[in-house]
């Protein structure tokens, strides 16, 4: 299965980006995966985080 991993950076726009490339994913039935290494502050990951995998 193919698994797509998606990469997110610290600012809204990559954010919303990576929103969209979930659903995306998720209606083609692709698995994915979150890359948050670029982020350094640890409570904005945290934050992200839960805003991605509540979808």
């Amino acid at each position: 299965m193919l698994r797509k991993v998606i990469m997110v950076t610290d600012n809204e726009e990559s954010v919303k980006n990576a929103i969209r490339e979930i659903l995306r994913s998720k209606n083609k039935g692709h698995e994915y995966a979150l890359d948050l290494t670029r982020i350094q502050d640890k409570e904005r990951k945290t934050a992200i985080m839960k805003r991605l995998t509540r979808l």
